[in-house]
């Protein structure tokens, strides 16, 4: 794509851009961006400058520091639904950094060995359900399996029965981030419940009526101090091992469009049955480049600069094309075929992938989780395909790009399943 001088600048106006994100809701900026042959543009909101960039170079620059700051950038619907209020997402600098050493220090080999386990004990406990049913939906039934692993990983308690609930909340506050109509407010309810009872199980885990293995995350994040030595509020306690909770089950998403892909294709079925451990990799990084998760993210110029020819003025919002980079002939021949195999041998860099995020998870806002991701996928797929058998009934696979989350929707139905004769 050819860049345009700040003269030529491609730009949108406020109705024309909503028009348009409404349409195309995935495809948004990337279809703006081909149409209008350019890296960025800019929308011109009332009192507000919103420039859109797309492609790896963008990435680097959206990643950098020093040019960028998440503080603002965040809309508070979105963060009354997905991330919670003041969490870490919303943090810059020494403060980021400092509390993304709390994530990080879960996700260890070890730690994400272990939440595979409880996730595979929770496979065989819900498979032996599903035989003696007509059908069951995989999107659903994800959600809470990987509700009671990862509450039982991170040490927090589920009352009797309780997973189909809180997996319920969980999906809600996820599935609200693109709307604001009735799935919002859904997502808003959900998250209170949620936080209510989160924030009042850090407060009896403070006060010692709960007792819990201090190596839990519950107990870290419980007696987490910030910057300035002191406790989060037991709320924003809550909210950021919310924040650990939420986005596992949110991979009942990538399990939804992984199965979609894998048991609609024999070929894709039989070389991950294999075991070859690099097809498996290949295959779960071509269903996070491929298919819709986050559109784009958002963050505000921290530094007035030039770039590409256009000013980026300090406090202009900025949204990076995450679907449209990862779509981006100039970085994946035939981007939109699933290819697994584009993956073997590619070297894959900090702003070329934008699956969950740009740059290093480390140091900077790639997400945290994104080994539990992976693994997680490989733990499902090998017991859908290899422990299970199934037939999968006429549905409706087809996703909407115009949804915000998006999904098969019929979320894969499966009939007819039995245990596979060993």
């Amino acid at each position: 794509m050819k860049r345009y001088p700040n003269q030529n600048l491609a730009s949108l106006n406020a109705a024309a851009a909503a028009y348009h994100l409404f349409n195309d809701g995935f495809t948004f900026i990337m279809n703006r961006r081909r149409l209008m042959n350019t890296d960025v543009f800019t929308i011109d909101v009332p009192g507000l400058k919103v420039i859109c960039i797309g492609g790896e170079e963008a990435a680097g620059i959206f990643y950098d520091p020093d040019k960028f700051v998440r503080k603002g950038a965040i809309p508070i619907p979105i963060q009354k639904t997905l991330t919670g209020l003041d969490a870490i997402h919303t943090t810059d600098a020494q403060q980021h950094s400092h509390r993304k050493a709390l994530f990080m220090s879960f996700m260890t080999e070890d730690q994400v060995a272990r939440l595979q386990r409880l996730i595979r004990h929770e496979l065989d406990v819900a498979s032996n359900s599903w035989i003696n049913r007509d059908r069951i939906v995989l999107f659903e039934e994800s959600g809470i399996i990987l509700c009671e692993a990862i509450c039982a990983w991170a040490g927090v308690p589920l009352a009797l029965n309780d997973s189909p609930l809180r997996a319920k909340q969980f999906i809600s506050m996820v599935d609200a981030f693109g709307t604001m109509g009735a799935r919002h407010f859904k997502g808003v309810k959900a998250r209170k419940q949620v936080e209510s009872w989160i924030t009042e199980l850090i407060e009896k885990v403070r006060s010692g009526q709960v007792h819990v293995d201090p190596n839990s995350p519950l107990y870290h994040c419980a007696h987490y101090r910030d910057l300035d030595g002191m406790e989060l509020s037991a709320k924003l306690a809550a909210i950021e091992l919310i924040n650990l909770l939420r986005p596992t089950v949110a991979i009942a998403w990538y399990i939804t469009f992984a199965a979609t892909a894998l048991f609609t294709n024999d070929s894709y079925k039989a070389q991950f049955i294999s075991g070859a451990e690099a097809y498996q990799e290949n295959f779960i990084n071509e269903v996070r480049r491929f298919f819709p998760f986050a559109p784009f993210m958002g963050a505000k110029v921290r530094e007035s600069f030039v770039w590409n020819g256009v000013e980026f003025s300090k406090g202009n919002l900025v949204l990076l094309d995450m679907y449209g980079t990862n779509h981006d002939d100039r970085l994946w021949d035939n981007p939109f075929a699933f290819i697994p195999e584009r993956f073997g041998g590619r070297q894959l860099k900090p702003y070329d992938f934008l699956a969950q995020g740009g740059g290093y998870p480390e140091t900077g806002h790639r997400c945290p989780g994104e080994l539990i991701t992976i693994e997680t996928l490989k733990t499902v797929l090998q017991f859908l395909a290899s422990e299970i058998e199934f037939s999968i009934p006429k549905q409706d696979m087809s996703y909407p790009f115009s949804r915000m989350p998006t999904r098969p929707r019929d979320g894969f139905i499966m009939e007819k399943i039995k245990r596979t004769q060993q």
